[in-house]
């Protein structure tokens, strides 16, 4: 059976978890998932709007740097349709009434030389607004680069894939525009390895990729994307093969550094209307030098 259909269910039997390290002793890294409204990579980077893009642009200055210790209010602010940016205008023109403005999440990762695993931990907030996905009250989404291979991925995270002409945002261009790297290449790895969980019953995890379009599928290296949820606590675990298998999957190696963002879509939210981190890095059993970059340490 090809690893794209395998079937996954939002909450599982006892014995039927991950096979994966030891979680009780892996340190996790606390981050922040924020409501992004319509802030997309061309607001980030209007200098108009956005005063750090001079420090981006000529210092290399990331989004995490500057905003790991306010993400929270960041959200907060936008979820409620209040004013961003030096203009001060709303990013969040249709404001959903007592909607969460930021999720808490633990994530804990670990490799054993030859599988990388992701596990995210969170608290479901109070539900609000209307289910836009029948199907999926949860979704949750890993993307990655190939260590350095999109532009801009290392200050701005997955804000590479985010713009203005996408479906839902300031200008689409139609109601089916996805999310797109601008001037993908696929051969030489500009592209975001996109993997995600979906909770509904029956319904496939997705190994696929971001280049000049999201597809949804292609992938083989992605194993298994399973959760659980007891209470409001999720848990959700990805297993997934170092080596790239298929189309759109980048290889995971020691001595790199990827960019990689995590995203949330909580109680059947759909396309931008879910919780978002910053832009994070990670590497194979090397400590990085920045708050935002984290060692996978072999277990």
């Amino acid at each position: 059976m090809n690893k794209i259909a395998f079937a996954v269910m939002g909450v599982f039997a006892a014995g039927s978890a991950v096979a994966a390290p030891d979680w009780s002793k892996i340190d996790p890294v606390k981050i922040t998932l924020f409501y992004p409204g319509q802030s997309s990579l061309e607001w980030v980077m209007d200098k108009a709007e956005h005063s750090a893009v001079p420090d981006i642009v000529n210092k290399g200055r990331t989004c995490a740097k500057c905003h790991t210790g306010d993400a929270n209010e960041v959200g907060d602010k936008i979820v409620k349709g209040g004013p961003a940016g030096n203009k001060k205008a709303p990013i969040e023109p249709k404001p959903v009434a007592g909607k969460a403005g930021h999720i808490p999440v633990e994530l804990q990762t670990a490799h054993d030389g030859s599988k990388i695993y992701f596990r995210l931990t969170w608290n479901s907030p109070k539900p609000a607004g209307e289910k836009m996905d029948k199907k999926n009250d949860v979704k949750a989404t890993i993307m990655f680069d190939g260590g350095g291979t999109v532009d801009g991925a290392n200050q701005n995270g997955c804000w590479a894939t985010c713009h203005d002409d996408l479906r839902t945002m300031k200008t689409p261009k139609s109601d089916e525009k996805k999310k797109y790297i601008k001037d993908a290449d696929l051969a030489s790895g500009k592209f975001y390895d996109y993997i995600q969980f979906r909770s509904g019953k029956g319904e496939l995890m997705i190994d696929g990729y971001v280049a000049e379009d999201r597809v949804r599928e292609g992938g083989k290296s992605l194993i298994k994307a399973e959760g659980k949820k007891e209470g409001d606590k999720w848990v959700v675990t990805f297993e997934r093969d170092l080596a790239g298998k298929g189309k759109g999957d980048h290889t995971i190696a020691a001595g790199k550094m990827y960019n990689f963002g995590v995203a949330i879509h909580e109680n059947g939210a759909n396309y931008r209307y879910h919780h978002v981190s910053l832009g994070y890095q990670f590497a194979l059993d090397e400590k990085g030098k920045e708050k935002n970059q984290i060692s996978v340490v072999k277990q």
